[in-house]
């Protein structure tokens, strides 16, 4: 983890006192300062400017992907077929096959422990399955009223549903065929075979939702300026960076199984402490804007930017326009016209992630021309 902005003072201090800091360019450089091989340091100017500086904590995260629960077989058998460790499988896809029956997933909350057919009773269950086969284009005649009773046109949609598979078209699913999940599921870890010997009840796979988020180490002593919702940028593996937003606290993680077909937390990991006698920290989720940019990084360390400070109406300098004073404290110069003349300014909030600072001095304001090194 690294400190960013909330230490650029104490930061700046400590390099004034060994006679330079890397953020400016010599504790009393002027216009032209001899560089390490006895040159002159290029400088040129640049404006500052009025509007709003933000301070950032900068930290470690990993990507993974949001929810984790684990799948059951409710089909005694063999298994005879699996899916690949990070194989995506979505509504209508087979997500396992026992006995050479494959075991489809489709959406829903409610698991299927029972049969389907005619004559069932009603329940939510009936109404997941007839809002599957709507979405899945088994219903083309729209003669489905999704409800929690069995009907004729319930029955005609599986009949549908059965022939594209090249199944018995008798209108009923048995026990174990379908699954109902949250929706489409990674398959995060296989907890059996091919060939293994399952009964019902057994673990098959655990997985996750198909969402990539960021899992952000924060310090603890942070948390309290981080809310939902916040912008944070982060910084991938080979230096690119995308934007995001704070979703929340990670979710603690499941003590024990969850239901069979049902989601058993909503975040990629949890916990809090460093584990190393470490500042204290807390898991905190975090979108990706663009769920593209964590394509083949699941596990990748990465580096997430969060703005804890916000200055307003602040007058703004590129950190490198700072000097050590001569007393202590710092110093711009101001360039007017062919005049150059030291100003004595206090810091206020840093930017590192832009490289910039808020200052105040006597005669600085918005428009005026201070010196830098040139780039």
């Amino acid at each position: 983890m690294s400190r960013v902005v909330v230490l650029g003072t104490a930061a700046v201090a400590a390099g004034v006192a060994v006679g330079g800091w890397t953020f400016g360019y010599g504790p009393l450089a002027h216009h032209a300062q001899p560089d390490a091989a006895g040159g002159a340091v290029p400088v040129s100017t640049t404006m500052v400017t009025l509007g709003t500086i933000t301070a950032s904590e900068d930290d470690q995260g990993t990507i993974g992907y949001e929810g984790s629960f684990t799948v059951y077989s409710a089909i005694p058998g063999t298994v005879t077929w699996l899916p690949a460790v990070g194989a995506v499988v979505r509504p209508g896809g087979r997500i396992f096959a026992v006995n050479g029956q494959d075991v489809v997933l489709m959406r829903g909350q409610t698991p299927a422990w029972r049969a389907f057919g005619p004559g069932m009773g009603d329940g939510r269950d009936v109404g997941e399955l007839q809002r599957n086969l709507v979405a899945l284009g088994y219903d083309p005649y729209h003669e489905i009223t999704p409800g929690d009773h069995y009907d004729w046109a319930t029955q005609a949609a599986i009949e549908r549903w059965q022939a594209a598979h090249g199944w018995i078209q008798d209108g009923q699913i048995a026990v174990g065929q379908v699954a109902f999940l949250p929706g489409p599921v990674r398959v995060a870890a296989l907890s059996t075979g091919a060939g293994a010997t399952v009964t019902a009840g057994t673990p098959v796979f655990t997985a996750t939702s198909t969402t990539a988020v960021v899992d952000v180490a924060l310090p603890a002593a942070e948390q309290s300026a981080v809310t939902a919702g916040q912008r944070v940028t982060i910084t991938l593996p080979d230096g690119a960076a995308t934007g995001g937003r704070v979703l929340g606290p990670a979710p603690a993680a499941p003590a024990g199984p969850a239901a069979s077909g049902s989601a058993s937390g909503s975040g990629s990991g949890s916990g809090s402490g460093s584990g190393s006698g470490g500042p204290a920290t807390v898991s905190l989720l975090v979108s990706l804007d663009h769920q593209a940019a964590a394509a083949g990084l699941d596990g990748a360390q990465v580096q997430v930017a969060i703005a804890t400070e916000v200055q307003r109406d602040a007058l703004i300098t590129p950190i490198s326009a700072l000097l050590a004073g001569p007393g202590g404290g710092f110093q711009v110069t101001v360039v007017t016209g062919a005049a150059h003349r030291d100003v004595p300014v206090q810091a206020g909030l840093f930017d590192d992630i832009d490289g910039t600072v808020a200052i105040s001095g006597p005669g600085i304001a918005a428009g005026t021309r201070v010196e830098v090194p040139r780039s």
